[in-house]
């Protein structure tokens, strides 16, 4: 209870009635992630490249997005991926292979391994549509 009084609900949205965001090399769904056991779902971010299509929680994309957070992982595993801000690789670790020459406001998809080289870096228009786009999402 907040203040004596009990907390309502938002009302639940139909994830499936919101538009995908789409760039030149990946489109951006907003899905449901399931949760715990109880069959309980929280809204996902999932990206899908061509080749894979992994999900983060849509709260972690969205402190991303904003700075809050420097890099996310995906919950959808096997295979581990990772969006994140190059300055959060370590120069001497595979992630920093890719990202050492990365600008610095962008955000990179790596897929494990991390042998090859990450397919999605947004950055510029790209970058500011996705931040805008996931700011429309539910928590």
């Amino acid at each position: 209870m907040l203040f004596g009084r009990a907390r309502r609900s938002a009302e639940p949205v139909d994830l499936g009635t919101l538009e995908p965001w789409r760039s030149d090399v990946v489109t951006a769904t907003c899905v449901p992630l399931p949760i715990g056991r109880k069959g309980r779902t929280i809204p996902g971010v999932m990206l899908f490249d061509g080749s894979v299509s992994p999900v983060f929680a849509v709260r972690e994309v969205q402190q991303l997005v904003d700075h809050d957070l420097n890099t996310a992982e995906n919950v959808n595993q096997p295979p581990i991926a990772f969006l994140m801000w190059p300055d959060d690789a370590a120069d001497d670790s595979p992630a920093g292979r890719w990202l050492r020459h990365a600008p610095a406001e962008s955000l990179t998809l790596l897929v494990d391994p991390l042998e090859t080289p990450p397919t999605v870096q947004l950055q510029g228009e790209a970058l500011e549509s996705f931040r805008e786009w996931v700011h429309t999402l539910p928590r």
